[in-house]
This record gives structure tokens, C-alpha cells and sequence, in this order.
């Protein structure tokens, strides 16, 4: 058994065990974290099941979408600037970064079938990262709902990685509310994309059901 094989075992039996009785029958989506990893590595996570893969570096990305012999979904999970747009929508079927309409604007307008996208939240004040804060969030929403090529999936959120799990888990929980308090204006979303491979387990008690792992899958990067 393979590393990665192993990994994904252990991943899964976590994924489970972290489930309320209600969702057991419904595992989170797994996007496989594949930034600066080889195919030979991809090739082994598609062995194992998983036909989701995150990436944050567009050019590599590339490289590595024309190389694959396997049909993957593709999701960009890095920052994006105006520049990047056209080959994002040409190469991913998702975007988890959203975070300007200008951006979601420009990606619709290179697509000819909708996008897959997910606002990307500040859960954090002092957090560096660009995101749109809470109180900005319905007003970017009904705008990026209803351009032509768009589909508006849910929110992503990240935090850092030095907090303490309760105070992780109140972070998860305001990023939940502000899916519910979307829905309940009518949005219909069905994206909580939430958790990393050192909080996944957490994210899913707070109903993430899309988590992004790296590490806890490929293990220890080399570099």
C-alpha cells in the first residue's frame, strides 16, 4: 500500500468519525491539494478515488492539466488577479476565491458554460489574506449570481493556523451562518468549502462539506 493510499485510508476514517449520525451517508467533497506535487503523486490520489484537485499557482496548474491522462475536476484556490482570468476560466471548472466582482465579471466573460465559484470570506480581522468581509457579502452575491456565466456555489473560508480549536471552531460557525443567512435571502447555496488538512475534522463538525487537503494526504512536502 502506497503512502498516499495509507493516507487516504486514515483521511477517510477521520472524515467519518467527525459526522454527525445524520450525515454519515454523505461524505464531504475531498479536493486533493496538488500545488507543487508531480503527477506521478496525482496519479496515485486518482487510484485512490479522488477526482478533485486544488490548485493555487496558475502556471503550474497548466502544466500540469495539459499533462494529465486522467478527467479531473479542477479547482483554482489561490489568489487571482485580473491577468489570470482567462486561462482560469479556460482551465478549472471551479474558483474558490473570489473575492472582487471585477474578477467574477472577467471569468464569466471568457467561459461559454458557467463557472463553479465560491466567495472567499475574511472569518478573521487581522487575517492579511484578500477576502470580503462579512457585512459586504450579500451586495457581491447578488451581483455575481446573476452574471451569465457564473454559477454562485457558497463561501470558502480559511483560518490561521495558530488558534486554538475553540476559537477555530467560532470562526467555522459565523461562516455557516452567513451560508444560512444567504439561503434564507434566497440564494440557494450549496458550497461550504472549509477546512484544511490541520483543521478538516473540525470543519465538518461546523458542516463543511467540501475540505481541501494537502498535506494529511500527500504527506510532508520535499521542499
Amino acid at each position: 500500500m502506497s503512502k498516499i493510499e495509507q493516507n487516504y485510508k486514515n483521511l477517510l476514517s477521520v472524515i467519518k468519525s467527525s459526522q454527525s449520525e445524520g450525515d454519515a451517508e454523505a461524505l464531504p467533497t475531498i479536493i486533493a491539494v496538488s500545488k507543487t506535487r508531480t503527477l506521478k503523486e496525482i496519479d496515485e490520489a486518482y487510484k485512490c478515488g479522488l477526482r478533485n484537485f486544488g490548485e493555487n499557482y496558475l502556471q503550474e496548474a497548466v502544466s500540469k492539466i495539459n499533462s494529465c491522462q486522467h478527467s479531473l475536476t479542477w479547482h483554482f484556490i489561490g489568489s487571482i488577479q485580473s491577468n489570470k482570468t482567462k486561462q482560469i476560466a479556460q482551465y478549472f471548472q471551479w474558483v474558490h476565491t473570489i473575492t472582487r466582482f471585477k474578477i467574477a465579471q472577467k471569468i464569466s466573460q471568457h467561459r461559454e458554460e458557467p463557472m463553479n465559484v465560491c466567495l472567499q470570506v475574511k472569518l478573521q480581522n487581522e487575517d492579511p489574506r484578500d477576502s470580503v468581509v462579512f457585512d459586504d457579502l450579500p451586495a457581491l452575491a447578488e451581483k455575481v449570481k446573476d452574471l451569465k456565466n457564473i454559477r454562485l456555489r457558497g463561501l470558502m473560508g480559511m483560518t490561521s493556523g495558530d488558534l486554538r480549536v475553540n476559537e477555530r471552531s467560532k470562526y467555522f460557525k459565523k461562516l455557516t451562518e452567513a451560508f444560512d443567512n444567504l439561503n434564507h435571502q434566497g440564494f440557494n447555496l450549496d458550497t461550504i468549502s472549509m477546512g484544511m488538512s490541520e483543521d478538516y475534522d473540525l470543519a465538518i463538525q461546523n458542516r463543511s462539506n467540501m475540505i481541501r487537503i494537502g498535506t494529511a494526504l500527500f504527506g510532508k512536502r520535499s521542499t
